[in-house]
């Protein structure tokens, strides 16, 4: 095993302390169990907005982040926030985020030294080597230059630049490897995977939030994330709660910054059958996941959802739920285990032949989640980087 006793900087897409994990969270809090992970958080997608309450406390965190220099969050996992500028297009920007950046280190880099460095942010090409990397991975998992607000040619220039210099490239989604095997034939299709234990098997959870969901009348649909409307078709969510007012639609997770002026949110929140739940904590996550008597992945399909996979399918496919979802192109192969839906008229009667007929699948979705776990994907990921250091 190459992943092993190896000093290890990752160059994330997001903070530390996210409310929603997402891959490169656990892929790093487990690569820490056997090597020194150091995250440093990201690099900026798109520019802050200045009226923006959240982005204007991010950046306060931040402030005060990059004054403390490195903190410790775990035996041997420690995470950075860099004082950079979000723009990344000129050559005075870079220049300008490189010598800030260099200073930021200099003490960090003796602590990491030869490291292999864990790419998600493209911009990371322009950093890379004041680490003096042994190897680069990058990590491909959404389609950045789509994020809205987004610099996308800038964000396309630096990938074509990591691409190139990437040793080892992890797609999550087959047109991100399309993309990426046409520039570097080390390029390996490895889509998102799940905690099976932990969604398969719940603890115990003692909120008064779970207990009033499970005493909903009438069947409970459950969606679990962002509510974010260039990601989530609320058209859909409406239309289920209009055409079927005697089921319940529980929604799980923030609401993206700046949604709530979002029209079809609005009206979601007047409806009775519909139930906003806020954020719940990954730990609890599968208590309420398997409370419900049907699982959504309602999302819009545009040119930012054509290269994602959902983290929560395997998820989902965990708890034995049956599941809906929009027919993302990542989705299809699994059409067994899933059924799919595409316009809102479809869903109502696409929910109720699942509500109907899907719970006999429950262990065919459990045995195709129990094949796509992180340790089945690292020790793939560790196969490759074998191979690359061995070159």
């Amino acid at each position: 095993m190459r992943l092993n006793d190896q000093n290890i900087v990752c160059f994330s897409t997001a903070d530390w302390d996210t409310l929603l994990p997402t891959n490169k969270h656990q892929l790093m809090r487990r690569l820490a169990r056997r090597n020194r992970v150091l995250f440093i958080e990201t690099l900026g997608t798109r520019a802050p907005c200045m009226a923006s309450g959240t982005d204007l406390a991010r950046i306060g965190r931040r402030l005060r982040r990059t004054f403390e220099g490195p903190s410790r969050r775990g035996k041997q996992l420690w995470t950075l926030s860099p004082l950079v500028r979000p723009g990344w297009g000129s050559l005075t920007a870079r220049a300008a985020n490189q010598i800030a950046f260099q200073a930021q280190v200099r003490n960090v880099r003796k602590q990491f030294p030869v490291p292999i460095v864990w790419v998600y942010s493209p911009y990371a090409v322009y950093l890379l080597d004041q680490f003096k990397p042994k190897l680069v991975v990058y990590h491909m998992v959404d389609d950045l230059a789509a994020v809205p607000g987004a610099d996308e040619h800038a964000i396309r220039e630096a990938e074509a630049r990591l691409l190139a210099r990437a040793d080892c490239v992890f797609c999550t989604e087959r047109s991100l490897y399309d993309r990426a095997a046409a520039v570097n034939p080390a390029a390996r299709f490895m889509p998102n995977v799940a905690d099976y234990r932990h969604f398969a098997r719940p603890r115990e959870v003692d909120d008064e939030r779970l207990a009033k969901l499970r005493q909903l009348d009438g069947p409970r649909l459950v969606f679990s994330g962002h509510l974010a409307p260039h990601k989530v078709d609320l058209r859909i969510l409406e239309h289920l709660a209009r055409e079927r007012p005697d089921w319940q639609l529980i929604l799980i997770g923030p609401v993206w910054e700046g949604a709530d002026e979002n029209a079809t949110l609005q009206r979601l929140r007047k409806m009775s059958n519909v139930h906003f739940l806020g954020h719940v904590p990954y730990r609890d996550l599968p208590a309420y996941l398997h409370a419900a008597d049907l699982l959504l992945i309602p999302y819009v399909r545009n040119r930012a959802t054509r290269a994602v996979f959902p983290l929560k399918f395997f998820e989902y496919c965990a708890t034995g739920r049956p599941i809906v979802a929009s027919p993302l192109p990542s989705l299809l192969p699994y059409h067994e285990a899933v059924r799919l839906a595409g316009r809102p008229s479809t869903w109502v009667r696409a929910c109720e032949e699942s509500l109907r007929a899907d719970g006999e699948l429950a262990e065919q979705r459990q045995v195709l989640a129990r094949r796509h776990t992180w340790n089945v994907r690292l020790a793939e990921m560790d196969k490759e980087i074998a191979r690359a250091m061995d070159l």
